[in-house]
């Protein structure tokens, strides 16, 4: 019986290493209140990020401003707007027509 389930162990083991973590998904970012909800966001390559836009009296838009970089996403208060990240790395952003709102996403 012990001989059995640690042949199983070992097969289970193996096909662990073969078998990706996790599929690419899709994760929310909020723009509300002169803040993006989370700040902070860590995917997987191949991943992409919704941003929603939720503050229906205020413009917000996402710029990139780092080493890595995305497409822009011009002003709007409403609706949502997808960007998919194909390489790894940091991802920084702020929205420029409110100071200090700021963000970062962390491809793995």
């Amino acid at each position: 019986m012990i001989t059995v389930l640690a042949a199983c162990l070992i097969t289970m083991v193996a096909l662990i290493g073969q078998v990706p973590m996790s599929e690419a998904g899709t994760r929310a970012v909020v723009l509300k209140d002169l803040t993006f909800s989370p700040k902070s966001v860590s995917i997987r390559r191949g991943s992409t990020v919704k941003f929603e836009f939720m503050d229906p009296a205020t413009d917000h838009n996402v710029t990139s401003d780092g080493h890595k970089r995305f497409k822009t996403i011009r002003n709007r208060t409403k609706g949502t707007v997808k960007r998919k990240f194909t390489h790894r790395g940091v991802y920084r952003y702020e929205c420029t027509l409110h100071p200090g709102m700021t963000g970062r996403i962390t491809v793995r």
